[in-house]
C-alpha cells in the first residue's frame, strides 16, 4: 500500500480505496481473510483508528 501524505483525500479512504481494490483484483483469495486493523496498522505505522474508518467504509458497503 502507498500513501499519498500530501492529497486531498482523507488516509482513511485511500486505505478503504486501496483494500477495495486488493478485494477485486484477487490480492486477497475469496474467502479467506484481510489483514487485522492492529496489524495494518503496526505494518503501515499509523493510527489504528485511521484504519478502522477505512474497513469501516468497506463493511458498509458489504465488502468485509
Amino acid at each position: 500500500m502507498q500513501f499519498h501524505f500530501d492529497d486531498s483525500t482523507p488516509l482513511y479512504q485511500q486505505i478503504a480505496a486501496q483494500l477495495e481494490e486488493m478485494i477485486f483484483t484477487g490480492g486477497f483469495d475469496e474467502g479467506s481473510q484481510i489483514p487485522s486493523t492492529t496489524q495494518l496498522s503496526a505494518e503501515l505505522h499509523i493510527n489504528p483508528a485511521t484504519v478502522l474508518k477505512g474497513m469501516n467504509m468497506l463493511v458498509d458497503k458489504g465488502l468485509v
